[in-house]
């Protein structure tokens, strides 16, 4: 009785641990495939690009005089010694799928188009912004405040302002003019604030700030250029700093500051024609594209032959195709006016409209810039917006924009250059191999420059990595103690069965049986038992490891929305975990019931080789 109830035991305790050994096996491979297949189905999904940005190397501080204030206003502007180039990225120990680029962005003058600003616009309406115009003040004035004048001829700007009267003040200037009702001046005029002094006294008379409408001012501007060389140097001459009201006499328009004024006024209203043009190596490096507010919805994305040609295809916003009846494969004719090579489209051309216009389209010799290039690009591909409600313009796309292979367009750096700057996050940017963040960090240790800022976006590779790379360390430990743990039960249990079982063996030889029956005998219940707890272990393995996630072990649960970081997410790719299957939990239950098989025929061939009387002698001694 007590010999049977231990060996019950033994026989439950075998089971129970065959189960739990099956089962970590099972689990710890089942895990590690997962795991494996999960990253090789989405490698080719994620994108890691890298941005750059150079810090400014001081702040210099700017005085404007405020004439509704009467004092001095203080500004901060960036200052750079010096810009960097794309070489300070280019150094050993990196690898880039595309290499660093600091792209430009141009103005295509192309009146024969209408931009979809003027949708939201009536035809009537009075395009504001600033004017090169002929006034006359209502009386005699110093324009300290703000006092009323009449236009009495547009040379540049909306011509529908000839008969308005507007208010105007020299706001900035600390040492304002006389001028005089009966005379006739000239001025570049720039819409400002709201007036103030005697004007804005005058309107609110009696009346309270609710619902009373108080008008801006105008106030007139510099005769700038914002001509640069390529290096990003400025000619002397570039900033005239001069008077800004003139009085308009015989023969004025024929002296430097009149021709002046007639060749700023050939494109004080060309902002109104001018559309945007992104030169790029590869559409995933504009932000907006990258990060899915941009997205190709018709045709097809620009393929790396034709960006490595430079061939003239482009992409094109949905919105702008459709104001103009354009469709997939047409072309888009394309006259560059300037470039800009201080930030991205999006930061003039913005999306709600707030587009900021370019002053001073004159060059170095004072004359009004001419179109430097003009191609026609294919339309391969029709984008579309997720979202226009953009406030951070320096990853925004921009309003009608065209993104065309950097290749092909010829001039594409210095020409007519309007504005210049240092590499910058929203237009500068590189693609490396996924997962190599880390070694590139390590060369810019060596290698990098101080005064420059790297940002990387992966869509959340770092993470998902990280966390599916641990998951498959758990794994492994799982496995091998279940291997482990399968070995030793297997040897332990098959020398109780087998083994200490020898004198059993050898009775059953006396009594005329042959080997092969002593086997069967021996080996049919110790196999039965190991082939029912791998079974059994096999299926909770399975079982448990489909509730376990690799995928979601390496998101974060807390924000990071103020955390300083050096790697961002961008947008995040939804990543759907490789469902499970039973084949590593069939592969584990084999290879334990083979193990076991193996094992106990081993040690029961052992003792069939020796003779039943030296067995039975044994016992007897015993």
């Amino acid at each position: 009785m007590k010999n049977s109830l231990k060996q019950m035991m033994r026989t439950v305790f075998f089971l129970i641990l065959m189960v739990f050994a099956a089962l970590l096996m099972t689990l710890g491979s089942n895990i590690w495939i997962k795991g494996t297949r999960t990253m090789a189905r989405y490698e080719d999904s994620f994108v890691t690009i890298g941005t750059v940005r150079q810090k400014p190397d001081s702040y210099e501080e700017t005085m404007v005089w405020d004439a509704e204030f009467k004092e001095y206003s203080v500004s901060k502007k960036e200052h750079y010694d010096s810009y960097e180039t794309i070489d300070a990225v280019l150094f050993p120990g990196v690898e880039y799928i595309m290499e660093p680029e600091q792209r430009a962005f141009y103005s295509s003058h192309v009146p024969q188009y209408s931009m979809t600003w003027r949708k939201y616009t009536l035809p009537t309406a009075i395009d504001w912004g600033h004017y090169i115009t002929e006034f006359s003040p209502r009386e005699d004035c110093l324009l300290s405040e703000s006092y009323q004048f009449q236009y009495t001829k547009v040379v540049g700007g909306d011509k529908k302002m000839e008969i308005a009267v507007e208010y105007l003040c020299d706001h900035n200037n600390p040492e304002p003019e006389m001028i005089y009702h009966d005379k006739t001046y000239v001025a570049r005029l720039v819409v400002g604030t709201h007036v103030h002094g005697w004007a804005y006294d005058k309107i609110m008379s009696g009346k309270t700030l609710y619902g009373t409408y108080v008008p801006r001012e105008l106030y007139p501007a510099p005769l700038d250029s914002n001509f640069h060389y390529p290096d990003g140097s400025r000619p002397e001459n570039a900033i005239w700093d001069g008077p800004r009201i003139f009085e308009v006499t015989e023969g004025f328009y024929e002296t430097e500051a009149g021709q002046r004024l007639l060749n700023l006024a050939k494109h004080e209203a060309t902002w109104q024609d001018c559309q945007p043009v992104t030169g790029t190596n590869k559409t995933c490096l504009l932000m907006p594209f990258y990060n899915g507010q941009a997205y190709v919805s018709e045709g097809r994305d620009i393929s790396e032959e034709e960006y490595a040609a430079g061939s003239k295809v482009c992409l094109a916003p949905r919105e702008f195709m459709e104001f103009n009846g354009l469709s997939l494969g047409d072309q888009i004719e394309v006259r560059l006016l300037c470039t800009d090579l201080s930030a991205n489209a999006g930061s003039n051309y913005r999306l709600d409209r707030g587009a900021k216009f370019y002053e001073g389209l004159i060059d170095e010799e004072g004359k009004a810039l001419e179109v430097f290039e003009v191609s026609d690009y294919t339309v391969v591909g029709i984008y579309d917006l997720a979202s226009s409600d953009s406030t951070d313009y320096a990853f925004s796309i921009g309003v009608d924009e065209l993104i065309v292979p950097m290749n092909s367009i010829e001039k594409r750096y210095g020409t007519n250059l309007m504005a210049f700057g240092p590499m910058m996050n929203g237009n500068t940017s590189f693609q490396i191999p996924n997962g190599s963040i880390e070694k590139y960090l390590e060369a810019w240790e060596v290698y990098g420059k101080d005064n420059l800022e790297l940002t990387f976006y992966d869509m959340g590779y770092s993470q998902l990595k990280d966390g599916i790379e641990n998951m498959k360390t758990v794994s492994l430990f799982l496995l091998v103690a279940g291997v482990v743990l399968t070995g030793f039960i297997l040897f332990f249990f098959s020398h109780l069965y087998i083994t200490k079982q020898a004198q059993r063996t050898a009775i059953e030889r006396s009594l005329g049986m042959r080997p092969a029956q002593c086997r069967h005998s021996m080996l049919s219940g110790f196999v039965l038992l190991v082939l029912l707890g791998s079974i059994l272990g096999a299926v909770a393995g399975t079982m448990i490891s489909g509730r376990i996630s690799s995928v979601n072990a390496g998101k974060q649960y807390y924000d990071t929305s103020f955390t300083p970081k050096t790697v961002n997410l961008g947008n995040e790719v939804n990543v759907e975990e490789v469902g499970e299957t039973g084949l590593p939990g069939f592969c584990c239950m084999i290879l334990i019931v083979a193990a076991g098989t193996g094992i106990a025929l081993g040690k029961m061939n052992k003792s069939l080789k020796r003779e039943p009387m030296q067995l039975l002698a044994e016992r007897q001694e015993e």
